[in-house]
């Protein structure tokens, strides 16, 4: 949870907010630093956006990574996924892959589905995490169920087996594997199919019609 701060800070978060949606980025940087300065964690996500994106400041990862971890330290869900791809991609800080998983674990853990794929994705991999197929479905299932399409494929290929990949040992469901190649072709994976035709040579015809229906059901819940 983002801690809650003194009306007058949102107050002039919300001015320069204003200035944002009318491209002041100058005007927005300056309200934005004066409020972060005093612990708007808001205040210091958006400021470490315009640090990254050069928008009314000079373009300045460290910078970016230092407002971010502030606001992240603060329980700001996106400035910690945002911190996990920093210390990923070695930007403005020393790559570190272990930092990394840490940041998308507490934005994870918050339910932030773009963390959750790229946590289980870290696990199916082992990068900052010792490879765990297990919490690699785990995580990766959490954000297929929020709508990643590409959680949605890899949860897919990680219920194939080992067909997919010979050391997983997630137990093997052909009929979820369908169904997530399903929903994920739906949502406009143009890898699924190949991955539905292999799903269904190991399924009868009632198992197929089983896991169709489920992904249907799925689709109708989900896609209002």
């Amino acid at each position: 949870m983002v801690a809650l701060t003194h009306p007058k800070l949102t107050e002039d978060f919300e001015e320069g907010m204003k200035f944002v949606a009318n491209k002041d980025y100058t005007k927005a940087a300056e309200l934005f630093k004066k409020v972060a300065e005093q612990g708007h964690a808001e205040a210091q996500f958006y400021l470490g956006l315009m640090c990254e994106g050069g928008q009314g400041l000079t373009k300045d990862d460290q910078q970016a990574v230092s407002w971010w971890t502030k606001a992240a330290e603060q329980g700001h869900v996106l400035a910690q996924n945002n911190l996990g791809l920093m210390y990923e991609q070695g930007r403005g800080v020393t790559q570190d892959y272990q930092k990394a998983a840490s940041w998308f674990r507490m934005a994870a853990e918050q339910g932030d589905a773009e963390a959750q794929y790229t946590l289980g994705f870290m696990y199916a991999n082992g990068e900052g995490v010792s490879r765990d197929y297990q919490q690699a479905m785990l995580w990766l299932s959490k954000a297929a169920e929020q709508g990643d399409v590409a959680a949605q494929f890899k949860v897919a290929k990680l219920s194939l087996g080992s067909i997919y990949t010979p050391d997983n040992n997630v137990q093997q469901d052909f009929i979820e594997a369908y169904k997530w190649f399903s929903i994920a072709g739906a949502d406009g994976d143009a890898n699924a199919k190949d991955g539905l035709e292999i799903a269904e040579s190991y399924l009868t015809p009632s198992a197929v019609e089983e896991a169709q229906r489920r992904a249907d059901e799925w689709i109708a819940k989900n896609k209002k």
